[in-house]
This record gives C-alpha cells, sequence and structure tokens, in this order.
C-alpha cells in the first residue's frame, strides 16, 4: 500500500512492524531490491526514498512527527534514536530528528542537530537548502537574529515550500532589527507571487506581527519535553541552581588563579578585571552611569604561558558574574574560520561565533588571519564578519584574541574597527626557568610521579640554558627558544615523555615480569630518563642545547 502512495501513520506503522519480513514477497515474485520502494513526507521540506528496514522506521517516525502532539513526538524520537545508535551520521536519521524537534518547537537542540551539517559540501542542494532555512528559522526562535540572517539572506532555493517560510523569517528577522523598510520590501515582494498565503498577508498588514523568541533554558525547563504549551514564559522563568552555580564558578576561578605558579601581574590584572566588571554590574543595577566598556580582550605573549587557562578562569569569571550565560570557551585558529572559495568564509566564521554565542571565544594566533598581506586574503572577510557579529551580539559574546604581542600589534592595525573593541591588555610574560621546574615537580605529582633531585637540577640548567638563547621562528623572527619550545607546553612533554623512559626503563630492569616494584620505584623519574626524553623533544622543535 505505501508503495502504492498510501502513506498514512497507519500504513506506515505496519510496514514500519513488519519490516523485518520486507523483501520476501518482491523475492519471490523477482522484483528487483528496493522496486517496492515507496517516497515519503518527511514533514518538513523534504521526501526521502524507503527501501529497507530502516528506511521504514523514520518514515513511520516522520509520519507520527507529522500527526501532531507531544505524545507521538516523544515517540517518533524514540526510534530515531534507535536508529541513530546504529546508523551515526546517517543524515537522513539527523533529517527527521530535525523535523521532530522543529515541530516540538525545540529550537536548541534543532540548530544542534543542523550546525555541524550546513556547511557541508557534500549536501545535495535541497537537502542543504532545507537545512539552512530550518536552521535560521530555529536561530531566529532562540532570538539569536544576526547568525539567522546569515542563513536566511538569500532563502531563495530548489525547495519553493522552503524558500517561502525563509523569506517570511527573514523579513520578520529584519522586523526584530527595527529594518521595518527592508523587512516591507521583502513582504511585499512574497505577498506578489504568494497573495493565498495568509501568514504573508497577516504580516505586511500587521507591522507588529513578529517572532515569538523563546530560549534554551525555558525550553529544557518544560514539565513535558514536546508540548511547548509546558514551557514557562519568560517572566515565571527562573533557573532555581541559578545563584548557586554562579557562586561556585566564582569559587572555581579563584582557586584555578591561585593555583597558578608564578603569572603574578596576569593574576593582578584578572583580579581588577573581576572587580570593574563586578562594580559595573551593581552600578547598573542602581540605575547609575556606567561607562561603556567593551569586555574583550588581548592576551598578549608566547606560547605555553597560561593563555588558553586563564581565558577559562575568565569566562568563568564573567559567567559567575552574570555578564555571559556560559562559562564554555570555544577556542579557534585560522583554518576553523577561513574557507576556500566565496561566501565560504562568512559562513564558517558565522557558524564558529553561533556556537560561542553567551561564551567565550578564543582567537589564538590571531595574525594568522592576516598574516600572507595578500589583498585578497579571505581573513579579511573573516574579520569584517568577526566584528559585525561582535557589534550584533555585543550582550552574548566575548572576544580574546591571544599571541605575540608585536603580530598582535599587526592585527590591530589590519581594521580600524579592532582597536575600539580590544582596549584591554594582558601581558603573559615568560616563564622563568625556576617557575618551569616547580611547574614540572607540580605535574609530576598530580600524576603520581616523583622526579629525583638530580633531575630537577638537570631541568632548570636546560630551561636557563633555552631561556638565554634565540632561535629563529618559521617567519625567521629570532625568538627566545624556550618560547620557540612553549615554555609550560614544554615542561608538559618533557614529564610525559620522561615517565615513558621511566617506564621503559622498570619494564627492562631484573624485576620485569615479577611485578615486584616499590612504589617509590613506580613513581620516580630520574636524571637518566629526563636526559633520554629531552634529546628527541628538542630535535622535534628544531632546537639544540650547548653543553
Amino acid at each position: 500500500m505505501a508503495a502504492s502512495g498510501d502513506t498514512s501513520v497507519r500504513v506506515l506503522e505496519a510496514v514500519s512492524r513488519t519490516s523485518g519480513t520486507a523483501g520476501v514477497l518482491q523475492r519471490h515474485v523477482e522484483l528487483k531490491s528496493g522496486a517496492l520502494g515507496f517516497l515519503y513526507d518527511t514533514g518538513l521540506y523534504l521526501r526521502f526514498r524507503a527501501t529497507e528496514p530502516d528506511d521504514f522506521h523514520l518514515a513511520y517516525a516522520a509520519a507520527l512527527a507529522s500527526a501532531g502532539g507531544p505524545a507521538e513526538y516523544g515517540k517518533a524520537h524514540q526510534i530515531v534514536s534507535a536508529i541513530s545508535q546504529r546508523r551515526p551520521g546517517w543524515r537522513e536519521a539527523r533529517w527527521v530528528s530535525v523535523v521532530i524537534n522543529y515541530r516540538a518547537e525545540r529550537w536548541s537542540d534543532v540548530v544542534k542537530l543542523l550546525t555541524p551539517i550546513v556547511n557541508d559540501a557534500n549536501l545535495d542542494e535541497a537537502f542543504s537548502h532545507a537545512a539552512k532555512i530550518a536552521l535560521g528559522t530555529a536561530l531566529a526562535r532562540l532570538g539569536m537574529f544576526a547568525p539567522a540572517l546569515s542563513y536566511l539572506e538569500e532563502p531563495e532555493g530548489p525547495v519553493p515550500v522552503a524558500a517561502v517560510d525563509g523569506a517570511l523569517a527573514k523579513a520578520l528577522v529584519l522586523r526584530a532589527h527595527v529594518d521595518e523598510e527592508s523587512a516591507a520590501e521583502v513582504l511585499q515582494d512574497l505577498y506578489a507571487a504568494h497573495p493565498e498565503n495568509e501568514q504573508i498577508e497577516h504580516a505586511l498588514s500587521d507591522t507588529s506581527f513578529g517572532i515569538v523568541t523563546t530560549t534554551a533554558g525555558r525550553i529544557e525547563a518544560r514539565t513535558d519535553p514536546w508540548d511547548p504549551a509546558t514551557e514557562p514564559t519568560a517572566e515565571d522563568f527562573i533557573d532555581p541552581a541559578a545563584h548557586e552555580r554562579k557562586a561556585t564558578l566564582l569559587h572555581e576561578a579563584e582557586r584555578q588563579l591561585a593555583e597558578f605558579i608564578g603569572l603574578e601581574e596576569v593574576k593582578n590584572q584578572v583580579s581588577r578585571l573581576k572587580s570593574s566588571v563586578a562594580m559595573e554590574l551593581v552600578r547598573k543595577q542602581r540605575g547609575l552611569a556606567v561607562a561603556q566598556r567593551t569586555h574583550h580582550l588581548i592576551f598578549a605573549g608566547p606560547p605555553g604561558t597560561g593563555k588558553t587557562t586563564i581565558a577559562r578562569v575568565v569566562a568563568k569569571i564573567y559567567c559567575g558574574l552574570g555578564l555571559l550565560k556560559r562559562e564554555n570557551i570555544r577556542e579557534v585558529h585560522r583554518a576553523d574560520l577561513i574557507g576556500q572559495h566565496i561566501g565560504e568564509t562568512e559562513a564558517k566564521t558565522n557558524a564558529i561565533i553561533d556556537s560561542a554565542l553567551d561564551g567565550v571565544l578564543f582567537l589564538d594566533e590571531a595574525y594568522a588571519l592576516v598574516a600572507t598581506g595578500a589583498k585578497n586574503d579571505f581573513g579579511l572577510v573573516a574579520i569584517d564578519t568577526l566584528l559585525a557579529r561582535m557589534e550584533n551580539d555585543r550582550d552574548r559574546l566575548v572576544v580574546i584574541i591571544a599571541g605575540y604581542r608585536a603580530d598582535l600589534d599587526k592585527f590591530l592595525d589590519t581594521n580600524e574597527g579592532l582597536r575600539s573593541r580590544f582596549t584591554r591588555s594582558i601581558e603573559f610574560p615568560s616563564y622563568t626557568s625556576h617557575e618551569l621546574v616547580e611547574i614540572a615537580h607540580k605535574m609530576a605529582e598530580q600524576r603520581d610521579s616523583l622526579f629525583e633531585e638530580a633531575a630537577l637540577e638537570d631541568l632548570e640548567k636546560l630551561f636557563a640554558k633555552l631561556a638565554s638563547s634565540t632561535t629563529p621562528d618559521s617567519n625567521g623572527i629570532a625568538r627566545r627558544s624556550l618560547d620557540i619550545a612553549g615554555n609550560g607546553r614544554f615542561v608538559r612533554n618533557i614529564v610525559e615523555r620522561s615517565e615513558e623512559e621511566r617506564e621503559f626503563r622498570l619494564d627492562h630492569s631484573e624485576h620485569a615480569g615479577t611485578g615486584e616494584f616499590t612504589d617509590e620505584e613506580l613513581m620516580t623519574i630520574t636524571a637518566q630518563d629526563v636526559a633520554r626524553s629531552v634529546d628527541p623533544l628538542l630535535r622535534g622543535l628544531g632546537l639544540s642545547v650547548s653543553a
């Protein structure tokens, strides 16, 4: 019946239930494989062909979702989840999951499902078009209007219904951006092409008609996850654990900052930053004037000096104070933002920023975006996109750029809008040889390892030699050899490699195979272990140390 066009819930339930015997009759009458397959409507823009058992289950799940209702959404979700566990990455299953969450208005889940694949070059045109419109709509429903517009800017495509929905959503996003003139232009063109569409007519005649927004928190607070009617209103929604969670984050940030070896001025600057933001928020609550400040930061210093870790501390502070909703930090490099073709860089950059909203975007080696110096470098496009989003999402995005001071100054000079947004810097000095020995000792201790005294003395000599010599980096710039090695990162590599040398030494000792080692023997890293670990590490970095 399904093959003849009847794809009702009743028929597809029977097809799904009897899928274990699928193909028996087909083989009996000598039909080709898939000859009794059928097309089914997913309920959102796309139709798929069903020819095998998992297809039949998906078709049934899509029919349940289309039938509507929390119970059906929940049952459909269970079916698709089971399929996705068996076949992770199957796009058809992902799309039907999108449909279920879309119909249940679980917009944050729609975003999670579509963001990883929306820019996949392997998607066919129809799937790509449908995914962009669905993602843009979901982002708009979450109040993320700037990123939504990046997907809805050109709603045309091979799926006519998606094109209409996308254009209408675009108009309403423009209206939300207080750009009524542009919104009216889109709506007028839409109405001229589709005068029968009542939603378009309503939106055109009533300028108060707009997008109803929600938040991921309110969606998760539903008493029935599949029933939008059980979602609390913005006025009623209070996160009961928010105050306690914020206090915990601030405590964690203070503890992590205190545990840092060295970096005394960095700690001082971060403490001052916390005080500045805290008092700014108190003044706002009292109705007092607050100077316009950006919360974006420059972390200037060589590799391995704790910039990424301190960025995580700052994210906790900002979230604990209520400046950000999440303590998440999204660490990115040039390759994460730059595309190979026109239009790809904007899409990649916007997708990365979308994933960082309400948290911190940490752009390491920021100067690499424009290191080529070419006027047509796509890095400049990424910077323009980033600046636009920093303005449009200024209450939801904090950006930290990191790298060497001289390189960051060149980066800031590439666009006049950068310096005005990055007005606060924290300088990260290189570690001293003594501090690096302390770090090595602490790292080893945390791993139930212990350097013998001679090993620590050898390490301090090594670090001192690297600190006093210079080596050209990949761009031919003379850097302190210890900075080339990576400071704290180099120490971690030494600890890990020395432990490997210790394990090898013990495994080839007279007690090998008996397990008759003392705890001290199992823990101790000797000077010989260190020596054997350091040489290959230095060679791999292109460094050498004179005797």
